[in-house]
């Protein structure tokens, strides 16, 4: 007997059968994701949808991240796209430019990380859909709950959804985030996670940021407080991104020629050796990491470093190499992604084509050999004089020709430049390695600049003491140490130097006979050194701190910007740098910022490649105008502002508030501005000025609000309250009727137009000895030796306490008790007394009350009385 089945037993039957997917797919799908490309997947999809903006949004309750918002402005989907989204397999039909390829991502990403998707989305031209999923499923089906339409489009505008369009997805019954027992271990974990997020996702998505094409933030949002914290904008980070190469000739490109008729392209880099920053040592890993292959996709980066199989990963002599494939539509049967998009395969067909790829004599052997030889020349070690730093301007004359004659100037070092800043008196100069400015203080210029020659070699010095430092980031603690000692000796010697020989020639004779005298009296007082010996004092550390370099204040031409601690000071500071506006210059920006406007308008229009073309940049360019016009108005009429909320103080504001207040006034006024009225902008904006602080006053001047038409009527209310006389009935009611209005209103509003004093208050109160002392409000009104609300309930209850205690006894037992302690008003009896009002023995009325106090021990009435004690 035989189990062999023959191909004709096989094959009856025919048809075919329908292998619908089972619930429980969903907890298995996307578990190769990460938090970041699962986040990576999602930005995909809302590239792909026009999106020009994502923001990450995390929202915490004690540390703890309850929920991850990703909002987009794309263009958003129907309900029937939504459904096809949601659906396994079912996602759009991507073309060869989308991000998306497996139309699986939305779920996979999803539900690798939270149990419970769901998405909310706008299109603008039809009603908002809403779906959600939930992982924990099982049976032959696959169910997800629709949310009806007014409520998704009610959470997108709680969302923040500011355009008409546009898409939220939500992600609930998060895995995979911290929850340790100590609120400091989560928040640490909190913090580094998201810088982690955000460097993975600017070096995958680093050519669409740098382009402008996609703008990603990461915010954290406070369920107890409902606030957020300021947005943490995703910075580029470019793996290639170098002024310079480590050999003459790189980049080169490699071209293979697949076998199916494809081709693969391969662009082969080699860093410089010495070179260091944030795109060399990516994510805080080690250099010979990140050497390898960085497979690109529409400018999406789909795996960086490794050689897959080009050969052993790791190598320290190939550590500079990295090479770019960026891979077309043609190329996918040869290099295959994984369906997270966070790695490649080369298929041998791939491999074999790059093994024996030629071009123009260049192999991949070559560039294997070449990275190599850079980098053993890079690790000798060549005794020689190192270039200078270049020198900038207000150097000595003379040193940059020096400079350049003999050791030459570094490529990659800034230039030493110098300047005048106010400093503390006992400083010289102080130092900015980042951007190489010296600033020398100041207060001693006049001294200085008399004796050029001295200047001069004063700059001299300060310049080779400070060029191998110039454009660093930061310096280690023992060299900042060393060059605050030796600014402390030069500061020491150019200062008191210079003033000792302006005094010398005043004064040259007198101490002569002063030093004569001194030499007879005492022979050793005369000897060099003993009386004038320097002393070097250190002062603040001449290094100016390390900024953010994507700060706006690390800019070197803002080293000088000067920044108040009083807010409301630095401003009427601000305000003398800008001049006032010609009635002509009035038109011309007001002009400029209407151009601006319905350049915004047009340019919110246009499809997301017309705006980075020639028309929409030329649009974005005079959008920039218009801002930049607005800005001008307002720096040039904050005179005006402050001039005018001068006049409502003392209302109930600060003047740094009505000052505020007063800008708004003139942003409104300066949108409805209209320049063909022949008006003045100052005489247009000052109705609006006027109407935004007035407004303010009403609506914050006071603890007890008044509505605005009572704030209007208030001061003929008070002018008409002085001129009254009499009881206070027939004052109110000859105003209300001086003023046609109800006695009631004018009640109301002449109790509450005094300001509450606090309970803090201070009262002046007359002591015993004719003598006065300041008291608060509370300790005038509130006798501080009465019982406290809680003294007070504790004495009512407690009698009500003991009362039904005593009723769940017997009559007998209880009288004794009563007797016994004095409960009732009566005063305590002896045990003679209690026994002889009962009619028995001492002895038998002491065996009453403790067997009567044992029973009271245990019951539950005495556990409430424990509370008083």
């Amino acid at each position: 007997m035989t189990d062999r089945i023959n191909a004709d037993e096989a094959d009856q039957g025919g048809g075919t059968v329908l292998l619908a997917p089972d619930a429980s797919i969903l907890g298995a799908i996307g578990r190769g994701h990460t938090l970041a490309s699962a986040l990576a997947d999602l930005v995909d999809n809302s590239i792909d949808a026009g999106a020009t903006r994502v923001s990450i949004r995390f929202v915490t309750h004690n540390a703890v991240v309850r929920s991850i918002r990703i909002r987009d402005d794309g263009c958003g989907m129907t309900f029937a796209q939504l459904k096809r989204a949601m659906t396994l397999g079912g996602g759009s039909d991507h073309s060869g430019s989308d991000h998306g390829h497996f139309r699986v991502g939305l779920k996979a990403a999803s539900l690798s990380q939270a149990r419970i998707l769901t998405v909310f989305s706008a299109t603008g031209f039809s009603p908002a859909a809403g779906m959600r999923l939930d992982r924990a499923q099982s049976g032959p089906q696959i169910r997800a709950e629709v949310i009806d339409a007014g409520a998704a489009a009610f959470v997108l505008r709680k969302r923040g959804l500011d355009g008409d369009s546009g898409t939220v997805v939500e992600w609930s019954s998060l895995e995979g985030v911290s929850k340790a027992s100590t609120y400091h271990a989560r928040r640490n974990w909190f913090e580094a996670m998201i810088v982690q997020l955000r460097d993975e996702l600017g070096l995958t998505f680093h050519r669409l940021i740098k382009d402008e094409r996609i703008r990603i933030e990461m915010d954290e949002l406070d369920e107890s407080s409902n606030e957020s914290g300021s947005p943490r904008v995703v910075k580029p980070i470019d793996p290639l991104e170098f002024e310079r190469w480590g050999l003459t000739g790189y980049p080169r490109t490699l071209d293979a020629e697949l076998t199916g008729g494809g081709r693969l392209t391969m662009t082969c880099y080699i860093l410089p050796p010495a070179v260091d920053g944030r795109n060399v040592k990516m994510l805080g890993k080690p250099r010979a990491t990140w050497q390898g292959l960085y497979v690109y996709r529409n400018d999406r980066l789909l795996h960086s470093g490794g050689w897959l199989q080009l050969r052993p990963d790791g190598g320290v002599d190939t550590q500079l190499a990295r090479a770019v494939i960026e891979l077309a539509p043609d190329a996918l049967d040869a290099v295959a992604m994984n369906a997270e998009k966070r790695g490649v395969v080369l298929r041998p067909s791939a491999l074999q084509a790059l093994e024996r790829a030629r071009t123009d004599g260049f192999s991949l052997k070559a560039y294997f050999d070449d990275a190599r030889d850079v980098w053993r020349q890079g690790q000798q070690r060549e005794l020689r004089a190192q270039p200078f730093a270049a020198v900038g301007e207000g150097a000595p004359s003379g040193l940059e020709s020096l400079v350049q004659k003999t050791l030459g100037v570094r490529d990659d070092a800034v230039a030493i430049s110098f300047g005048w800043l106010d400093l503390a008196p006992g400083q010289l100069y102080s130092f900015e390695p980042a951007t190489g400015l010296v600033r020398l203080n100041s207060l001693h210029r006049a001294e200085l600049e008399s004796d050029w020659a001295r200047l001069e070699l004063l700059k001299t010095s300060i310049f080779l003491l400070l060029e191998s430092h110039a454009g660093k980031e930061r310096l280690a603690t023992h060299t900042r140490e060393r060059l605050d000692v030796m600014h402390a000796a030069l500061a020491s010697v150019a200062i008191r130097g210079h003033a000792e020989d302006v005094s010398q020639d005043s004064g040259k004779g007198k101490r002569e006979a002063t030093a004569q005298e001194s030499v007879d009296e005492d022979p050793d007082r005369g000897r060099a050194g003993d009386d004038d010996e320097v002393e070097f004092v250190l002062v603040e550390s001449i290094l100016i701190p390390e900024r953010d370099p994507y700060e706006p204040l690390a800019d070197p031409a803002l080293a000088d910007v000067h920044v108040d601690g009083d807010v409301l000071r630095d401003l009427l500071r601000r305000t003398k740098d800008f001049s006032l506006l010609s009635a002509h210059e009035e038109v011309e920006l007001a002009r400029e910022i209407e151009i601006g406007v319905f350049a915004a308008e047009r340019i919110a229009s246009l499809a997301h490649e017309d705006r980075v073309r020639g028309r929409g940049l030329d649009l974005q360019r005079l959008a920039r105008n218009g801002e930049r016009a607005i800005d001008r108005m307002v720096l040039s009429n904050l005179r005006l502002v402050v001039h005018i909320a001068k006049g409502y103080q003392n209302r109930g504001l600060e003047l740094a508030d009505l000052v505020q207040e007063g800008v708004t006034g003139l942003l409104r006024a300066i949108q409805k501005f209209d320049r063909f009225h022949g008006t003045k902008f100052s005489t247009y904006s000052t109705w609006w000025i006027r109407q935004a602080i007035t407004r303010a006053l009403a609506d914050q001047g006071r603890t007890i609000r008044f509505p605005v038409h009572i704030v209007e009527k208030l001061p003929d209310i008070i002018k008409a309250w002085k001129e009254t006389s009499g009881t206070s009935t027939r004052r109110i009611n000859d105003v209300a009727e001086a003023l046609a209005e109800a006695p009631a209103m004018v009640r109301a509003v002449l109790n509450n137009v005094d300001a509450p004093y606090s309970l803090d208050w201070p009262a002046l109160l007359e002591a015993a000895d004719d003598e006065t002392e300041w008291v608060s409000l509370a300790d005038e009104l509130v006798d501080g030796h009465d019982l406290t609300q809680e003294e007070h309930f504790e004495r009512a209850m407690l009698p009500l306490q003991v009362k039904s205690l005593l009723d769940a006894l017997g009559e007998r037992e209880a009288q004794v008790i009563r007797w016994r302690f004095g409960i009732g008003g009566d005063e305590p009896r002896t045990l003679d007394a209690v026994g002889a009002s009962l009619g028995v023995t001492r002895e038998r009325a002491r065996q009453i009350e403790a067997k009567t106090l044992d029973a009271l021990r245990g019951s539950e009435g005495a556990k409430a009385l424990r509370a008083y004690l």
